[in-house]
């Protein structure tokens, strides 16, 4: 017999080059060699491969699990051992253990398992096997070493590791109840009103304790949760974050609480942060900021991502807004054409809550959660199932061929945590808030093609949605090969522009039915796409990561350097107080005087910021000096054709709508309309805690004092309190105002009816579902009519609609709220 040892000597037990390890392998007749993109990827790799962190960026369906295993098994060659392969849940980790089996790469699922250990097999894992408070793999002690470890899907294993970094509790609890006593006050003296909603664990509030009383009370709040580490809720979370609690922050909100880092101090698994190799994968991650937020990835490596050339791996897809082709689409006429193709094709509409799913109820096949979208996705790759609603769901599951022929995206992705969702309403309508939820959007986008022969229609709906994409930067924001996708769309949408929804469904069964003319444009729109250079970083995050970790070993002053270069760096107001409270919440360690100056300034530039401890001063509100038509044709002139007044419209309508989620989104709303309308408008209760949600100034010395209600759905009466909050509202307006000015408080709520308990003001007036109805229809038909006859920045012409529409000051109290009691 033959010694085949020595015949192997010095080939494929050493070999280290990705794509000569695949052709050794014993593999699947299906792996004939790598594809072109794979081959990009591997190649650039294996250049680069000593580098602590690299990030792979591949389009779905580009065959990144071969890359990630390939990575994997030439580092053990290397000797870079043991090798991790982290996947976001365990439903991906099956698949990837079915992927390795048949390119002939040996894995594992138990960490205990010799071969692991000794680099003779690749574990596959979930992220939380990984990251949380007992992990095996050690929490501020090493237990098993980590030499080379891929984050597949990294964008959807963000998530899980915030989660676990995130000590949350519920009202109840010790540690909820122990904490709401400790801060009661500060919370009070930030919003008097937003206390209230806390304690009646209104679902809308979002509040964070100040972080001067946070860091003033640090020895309560961990002898709190020391008290309580044990407990369920503590236990996974406080090993994590217990030597970081004073650079925590507390969010109230609803009935729970979340006590959040700024940063991830991922070094709490040593494991992954003494890891050789870090390799982080993903389809459309446009900002890799994260990857450096989260995973404390090195921002000069992961900013030069690895990607195949052009953009040739992504599949066929025809990307169209409806409400964009013709904003009188209404949701129903687009929902009747869905189910039509529904019909005939498997359709999948993402959508982001249940109250949105209901939308689609009475059409849909299934409606599948977290909990039942395997089952679910299983039957789509085997059946026509028909119409398929997902809540939430934008990542992390494959659709491929007639799996999902139409992808609906229906309404902007939400958040949950409350910290995201402060975050998002400190941030609205600046850049940033931009990128991340078109990144969530791109995500979901991409659920439906997952190869280069695949193809799908994909559908974006919603006022709020159409609004955010068509805003000029919105396109920037995708990767290169979707964007050039989208510039199609448009072209498409450019020729039907105004047409009827009939002469829709022609223009989708192009693609659907793979129209040769169709698949040879949208092949050249994705091959001639300009390539990407380099990745996307926020360069000031990178610096507050630096001021973060700055601050946890001690160096304050370098901390503050850090923090003020990112608020130096900044334009967009908002971002640059919301920085700017980041600055102060620092210098608090050593300089609080100087901290309080600091949060004032923030304050001054963006007015959802904490209130100082000295409280600040209110200035009066004045009705527009060029009169309501002058000021509502200057408010226009942002607009530069009839379309985007349109499109601005209905997501301003999308906002002004019942519901428990969107009430912040509705006082927002509620602004803009004044503003729309021609009014001196703000948020008085938002921008110095005290007030009403909504003031407008009408002219003539009279206002309107607006108490928002529009998450109250599910109530039979208006409340005692919800009638003492505007009572309270009516008090703070005659204490501002003198008497040669007039008001009318008018309270938004579904019902007409107080309860017995309530002492409401004789002068009170109710917005009602009907009165709510009533005035959206009316702001629909006046935008319409400037919109068709493109005079929305001629002050005749609108004064004239004004009238026409019931929409002059005269015209608000009398025709769109009812008295107390109406039916």
């Amino acid at each position: 017999m033959l010694d085949f040892g020595k015949l192997n000597t010095g080939l494929s037990t050493n070999q280290t080059d990705p794509r000569k390890i695949f052709t050794t392998l014993k593999r699947d007749a299906r792996f004939k060699r790598p594809l072109d993109e794979q081959a990009d990827v591997l190649d650039e790799w294996y250049s680069r491969r000593t580098a602590k962190d690299l990030t792979i960026k591949m389009n779905t369906g580009g065959g990144k699990t071969v890359v990630g295993l390939l990575c994997l098994q030439s580092s053990l060659n290397e000797n870079i051992k043991p090798a991790v392969y982290i996947t976001p849940d365990n439903f991906l980790v099956e698949q990837v253990c079915k992927e390795a089996k048949a390119l002939g790469v040996c894995t594992t699922v138990n960490e205990k398992d010799p071969d692991f250990i000794a680099g003779r097999s690749i574990l596959v894992a979930n992220v939380h096997k990984l990251f949380n408070g007992r992990s095996v793999f050690g929490v501020a002690e090493q237990k098993i070493p980590i030499g080379s470890i891929v984050i597949d899907d990294a964008h959807a294993c963000l998530g899980v590791v915030y989660e676990q970094f995130c000590i949350q509790s519920t009202t109840g609890s010790p540690v909820y109840d122990g904490l709401l006593e400790i801060f009661e006050e500060e919370l009070k003296s930030q919003s008097p009103s937003g206390l209230l909603d806390i304690k009646a664990h209104d679902p809308s509030i979002v509040m964070t304790v100040p972080y001067w009383a946070w860091q003033a009370r640090q020895d309560d709040v961990v002898r709190l949760l020391h008290t309580n580490r044990n407990e369920d809720e503590l236990k996974w979370n406080w090993p994590l974050l217990n030597e970081c609690i004073p650079l925590c922050t507390c969010f109230f909100g609803g009935s729970r609480l979340e006590i959040v880092p700024r940063f991830i101090p991922i070094d709490r698994i040593p494991a992954f942060a003494s890891a050789k190799r870090r390799i982080h994968m993903t389809a459309t991650l446009a900002d890799d900021t994260i990857l450096v937020s989260h995973f404390k990835a090195l921002s000069a490596e992961v900013g030069q991502p690895i990607r195949p050339k052009g953009g040739g791996d992504i599949g066929d897809r025809m990307i169209l807004a409806p409400q964009e082709i013709n904003p009188d689409y209404t949701p129903e006429d687009v929902r009747t054409l869905v189910s039509d193709i529904a019909n005939e094709r498997n359709v999948v509409v993402i959508v982001p809550s249940h109250k949105k799913a209901t939308f689609w109820e009475g059409v849909a096949s299934q409606t599948l959660n977290k909990d039942t979208i395997r089952n679910g996705v299983d039957r789509l790759k085997k059946e026509h199932v028909g119409l398929t609603v997902l809540i939430n769901k934008y990542d992390g599951i494959d659709l491929p061929g007639t799996a999902c022929e139409l992808l609906v995206i229906d309404g902007l992705p939400e958040v949950y945590g409350l910290s995201e969702r402060l975050e998002m309403q400190l941030l609205d309508g600046t850049k940033r808030q931009l990128v991340q939820q078109i990144q969530r959007i791109e995500q979901g986008m991409g659920r439906g093609v997952r190869s280069s022969d695949d193809h799908c229609v994909v559908l974006l709906l919603g006022g709020r949605l159409t609004q955010r994409l068509h805003q000029p930067e919105a396109e920037q924001t995708f990767s290169s090969a979707t964007r050039a996708q989208i510039e199609l769309g448009k072209s498409v949408a450019s020729q039907i522009r105004g047409k009827s929804l009939e002469e829709l469904r022609p223009i989708l069964d192009l693609c659907l039915e793979q129209d040769d003319q169709w698949v040879n444009a949208g092949r050249n729109a994705v091959v001639n796409a300009p390539p990407i250079d380099g990745g996307h970083l926020d360069s000031n995050q990178v610096r507050l990561r630096e001021a973060f970790d700055a601050v946890r070993i001690g160096r304050h002053d370098l901390a503050t350097r850090k923090a003020q270069e990112a608020v130096n760096d900044t334009l967009e107001d908002k971002v640059q107080g919301y920085l700017k409270q980041q600055l102060a919440e620092y210098t608090n360690f050593s300089d609080p005087a100087k901290a309080q100056e600091l949060q004032l300034s923030a304050l001054s530039l963006n007015q959802r910021l904490l209130k100082p401890v000295a409280g600040v001063t209110y200035n009066k509100l004045s009705a527009p000096s060029a009169g309501q038509a002058g000021a509502a044709s200057a408010f226009m002139e942002k607009f530069l054709e009839g379309n985007d007044l349109a499109i601005w419209i209905n997501g301003l309508i999308d906002d002004l709508d019942w519901g428990e989620e969107g009430s912040k989104r509705f006082e927002a709303a509620m602004k803009d309309l004044g503003s729309f309308l021609g009014f001196g408008s703000e948020r008085p209760e938002e921008q110095v805690g005290r007030g009403p949600d909504n003031l407008w100034a009408l002219g003539d010395l009279k206002y309107l004092v607006i108490e928002c209600k529009s998450g109250a759905t599910s109530a039979a009466k208006i409340s005692k309190s919800d009638t003492n909050q505007l009572s309270g509202s009516i008090n703070w307006f005659h204490d501002k105002y003198d008497n040669t000015c007039s008001m009318t408080p008018i309270m938004v709520h579904p019902k007409t009816i107080f309860e017995h308990a309530a002492s409401p003001h004789t002068d009170i007036r109710i917005m009602n579902g009907k009165s709510l109805q009533k005035l959206r229809s009316a702001i629909r038909a006046y935008s319409v009519s400037l919109a068709t006859s493109g005079s929305f920045v001629d002050t005749g012409t609108v004064e004239k609609q004004l009238r026409q529409h019931k929409l002059l000051s005269s015209d608000i109290v009398p025709q769109y709220t009812v008295p107390q009691g109406s039916k």
